[in-house]
């Protein structure tokens, strides 16, 4: 991630080339995010009201695992998105008070899109009109970085290097909107499967008593799947922010996060085809995982709110 504070993105061609192709497919996904929405949840009060609410004379919740399950992958997407395009962002020519409004403004309703759906559940319909004004100022912020980037490296303008205290700006919503993820996670954990070890073998190894199958092996792979590649570019950056901090020992840290990571994925397959009690091992792996997260995230926050962090050169 380092290469993208190069003061002359335009004089490498190979690296020139590349972020003009990234930045086009990210166009592409922009466009598709408005359909995707529309399809999903609804760009109306009316359509939104249905997917929470199935069918109007015949009210019944969305499931709230499957809604947080839902502000779990918008979350994490909106995160990682927003972290790369807002780096590249940060080289156009325009005063740092419009750049700092962007990005704010981007990651505030990339995180506050999925996690109204919430206030929509639990207080009513009418925080429906949050939810769809949070999606389009998102969307537009969004789309502004983007447009704006493609300006740059598709005409003449000339680009400039981010400013220490912009790359700080990234970085540090980035951390606080780490542990609002974090957060989520321990609330959809808590709706699927229980903090209890009886409760997380049941959900992967089967429970009569709550009519709960056994999952099978493609079921598990299905989640597992993507986890791995999508936790480990997440870990690495956060955990690459982290070690340009005065935080003690980064390899024990890097060790602990990396591993629970793969442990909270790799446990569901031996609860399932081993042995009900891995899920002690479950519990632990994912306890360690998400404090982990919030330990890193208030670390690095903190590190830059109080100017102790190094010059974080990482984006």
């Amino acid at each position: 991630m380092r290469f993208l504070i190069s003061s002359n993105i335009k004089a490498n061609k190979p690296l020139f080339v590349t972020v003009i192709l990234f930045l086009l497919i990210s166009l592409v996904f922009w466009i598709a995010s408005w359909l995707y929405y529309h399809a999903k949840f609804g760009l109306t009060y009316s359509k939104m009201q249905i997917y929470f609410f199935t069918d109007p004379r015949f009210p019944e919740k969305l499931p709230l695992s499957q809604l947080l399950e839902d502000i779990h992958v918008n979350l994490f997407i909106n995160l990682i998105f927003l972290l790369v395009i807002a780096s590249i962002f940060l080289h156009k020519c325009v005063r740092d008070s419009f750049k700092y409004t962007l990005i704010s403004l981007s990651f505030l309703f990339g995180s506050l899109d999925p996690i109204s759906g919430l206030a929509v559940y639990f207080f009513g319909e009418t925080f429906i009109y949050l939810k769809i004004f949070s999606f389009v100022v998102y969307q537009i912020s969004i789309g502004m970085m983007l447009l704006l980037s493609l300006k740059l490296y598709l005409t003449k303008e000339k680009e400039e290097p981010p400013e220490r205290s912009l790359l700080y700006a990234v970085v540090f919503v980035f951390s606080v909107s780490s542990i609002v993820f974090a957060l989520i996670n321990f609330f959809l954990f808590l709706e699927k499967l229980g903090f209890s070890p009886s409760s997380v073998a049941g959900f992967y190894a089967g429970d009569p008593q709550r009519f709960i199958r056994p999952k099978s092996f493609e079921g598990i792979l299905e989640v597992a799947f993507p986890h791995l590649v999508a936790m480990g570019v997440y870990l690495f950056a956060l955990v690459h922010f982290a070690f340009f901090t005065n935080v003690k020992r980064k390899t024990l840290l890097s060790i602990v996060v990396l591993s629970s990571a793969f442990t909270d994925i790799a446990s569901g397959f031996l609860i399932r085809f081993v042995h009900p009690s891995f899920s002690y091992l479950k519990l632990i792996s994912f306890l360690s995982l998400n404090l982990s997260i919030i330990y890193l995230s208030l670390i690095i926050a903190i590190s830059i709110l109080k100017h102790r962090a190094k010059a974080i050169v990482v984006l």
